[in-house]
């Protein structure tokens, strides 16, 4: 492999779970927003409103004389004849009559805003609201509409009679103000929707990888599998391994596929060392290398899953294992020897090579000579080895081992690494020797929901030991040096 390219698209794919996961980590803080700017909209409203008061009037459409009975055909026209009188009412003659009986002391702008009419649904009633922030001015012109409104009707229906029902009162107290929580509600709702629609417009244009295909077609290389992305409720000390059958069919069958693809790559190039990382950290790559190195032990093969990770040594923390006296940085250091530092795990059937504690100059262990001569003194006795080492992208751990490693697997976490610092991981390892045979795409949200539809799912992911502290792993810019530094080897030499 000699170069990468970006530079073909097949098109825009936007990948809804994957979005809603995403979205669901801020809901709280769009929450929080919203509701301030709501209680602020409401505040400002409350403040800005004024007081006002409303005279009510009550008007009874009729089409018939004293003393006669009203057929239903006689209805059905008075509930058809209210509409017209509800537009005569409204109208500017009305108005005008209004303004002139009240000899103007009263502004016929004043009047125009004042009056409100509208018909009760299925009725001949008609109710006409007169509203003003003086409770005397809405009454006094309420009074001025029931003196006028008989002459206007006359001009208009000379037969028909609209009697008043209701006659106006002086409010004494001002209307319910319900602008406040209705703006308060409405800002509410606004912000949200815009802070999630930037969301959107931010989760569509992150330089992210958002699906194996994209990964595949942007870096040039092969996806060996998309794993499935799970919720971690496991509360034992193990991480997420294939040989615990609870982590679901389809999680367990995607690592047979992946050791299925290395072991024909093993046939055809001869290559037994194979190295994992990712461009940066809590990506997942150790829960990966682990559970790599239990798949082709489960296949009846002799494999040593080293642990080059000096910096925050995990895979003795996610196969669970209390204790380990002698590791690899003590044989790398002459201090113990290699066959009492490799350990053989029986319920696993797989040997391991690995440290509990941080080494405090991990580049320089892993740079010296006896580091490569150990892994090369070690072809001949395994099938298969599978180093664990650090972030590509955040120390030059994995750069270092590329060149006595056979070839690498790159772990690639659903939307979460810069595709910038994934495309420089990948040129380090191919420009140091190691053939990158392909990628393992983590923590897929697309291949969760079939598995969803498809049945039954282990639960284990973002959580103590899935994707989160030893799944996607432990990494902090402090335990790669951009910190609180290092950690010390602190073990008893014996």
């Amino acid at each position: 492999m000699s170069s990468y390219d970006n530079s073909s698209k097949k098109g825009f794919e936007l990948n809804i779970i994957g979005f809603l996961l995403d979205l669901s980590k801020k809901l709280w803080i769009i929450a929080i927003v919203a509701i301030i700017v709501g209680m602020l909209g409401g505040v400002v409203s409350k403040l800005t409103s004024k007081k006002v008061y409303t005279s009510d009037i009550t008007f009874i459409v009729n089409t018939v004389t004293d003393g006669e009975y009203a057929q239903s055909s006689e209805i059905s026209a008075q509930i058809n004849m209210s509409q017209t009188f509800k537009r005569i009412l409204a109208s500017r003659a009305l108005k005008s009559a209004v303004y002139e009986a009240g000899e103007g002391k009263y502004a016929y702008g004043l009047i125009n805003r004042s009056i409100v009419v509208d018909v009760v649904s299925g009725t001949n009633v008609i109710q006409m609201k007169v509203t003003n922030e003086s409770a005397e001015s809405a009454y006094q012109i309420a009074k001025l509409v029931v003196d006028t409104y008989d002459d206007v009707i006359d001009r208009v229906y000379p037969n028909a009679m609209l009697t008043v029902c209701d006659e106006p009162i002086k409010a004494i107290s001002p209307n319910t103000n319900r602008a406040p929580l209705i703006v308060s509600i409405v800002s509410a709702i606004v912000v949200a929707a815009i802070l999630c629609v930037l969301e959107l417009i931010k989760f569509i244009v992150k330089d992210t990888v958002k699906s194996g295909d994209e990964l595949s077609e942007k870096l040039g290389v092969p996806v060996l599998a998309s794993v499935q992305f799970v919720e971690n409720k496991n509360k034992t000390s193990k991480g997420l391994l294939v040989v615990d059958r609870k982590t679901g069919f389809s999680f367990i069958e995607t690592y047979k596929a992946i050791r299925t693809k290395i072991e024909n790559n093993s046939a055809k190039t001869g290559h037994k060392v194979y190295l994992v990382t990712s461009a940066c950290e809590n990506e997942g790559k150790t829960t990966v290398s682990a559970n790599i190195a239990l798949s082709l032990a489960e296949n009846g093969k002799r494999v040593l899953l080293v642990d080059a990770d000096l910096r925050n040594p995990s895979i003795s923390k996610i196969l669970a294992i209390p204790e380990i006296d002698v590791g690899f940085i003590d044989v790398i250091r002459g201090e113990a020897e290699l066959e009492k530092a490799i350990k053989l795990i029986q319920s696993f059937n797989l040997y391991i090579l690995a440290d509990q504690t941080p080494a405090n100059n991990p580049s320089e262990l892993l740079s010296m000579r006896i580091t490569e001569d150990i892994i090369n003194s070690l072809r001949s006795e395994f099938d298969y080895i599978i180093i664990d080492t650090a972030p590509a992208s955040v120390v030059t751990d994995a750069s270092i081992i590329s060149g006595f490693a056979d070839a690498a697997i790159l772990v690639v976490r659903e939307d979460f690494a810069p595709f910038s610092k994934i495309r420089m991981s990948a040129e380090d390892i191919d420009q140091n020797g190691a053939e990158i045979v392909g990628c393992v795409f983590n923590g897929d949200t697309k291949v969760t929901l079939k598995t969803r539809r498809g049945g039954r799912y282990g639960k284990y992911g973002y959580g103590k030991y899935g994707y989160g502290k030893y799944g996607y792993g432990k990494y902090g810019y402090g335990k790669y040096g951009y910190g609180y530094g290092y950690g010390e080897n602190n073990k008893k030499k014996k």
